[in-house]
């Protein structure tokens, strides 16, 4: 894996931890560690994903910038779209094929309670 972690800056801390500990347990990633100045998700022996507070006048979002995490089925992107949707996501893409990316690609597109758009997908084998 060339990429070790990424982040997300969020102004709705607690609600974006909430939103994320409903919505990545399908995908194999959990609540592993938390405090007032960050929160990390994935597994006990790799935290893959991190939330930040930021300040209300700083920027969050970036202009085409958005998050995808693996799935190990299609299932799991149906969960996680489903689990997103209630803590307060909002669809963007439907679970589903799309043969414009690639005959293997099953995915979803959502925005979290901050904004940013964030992606489940499956890749199934060639």
């Amino acid at each position: 894996m060339m990429i070790d972690h990424a982040s997300l800056g969020t102004r709705q801390f607690d609600t974006a931890i909430d939103f994320y500990a409903a919505a990545l347990p399908s995908l194999g990633y959990t609540l592993q560690h938390r405090n007032e100045r960050e929160a990390a998700f994935g597994t006990p022996e790799r935290w893959d994903f991190w939330l930040y507070p930021a300040g209300a006048d700083d920027a969050v979002l970036g202009s085409r910038m958005h998050m995808a995490f693996s799935a190990p089925s299609r299932d799991a992107v149906i969960a996680f779209h489903e689990a997103a949707l209630a803590r307060g996501g909002v669809s963007a893409v439907a679970p589903g094929e799309r043969p414009d990316i690639s005959p293997r690609y099953f995915g979803t597109v959502l925005q979290d309670p901050d904004g940013h758009r964030i992606e489940a997908v499956h890749w199934s084998a060639a």
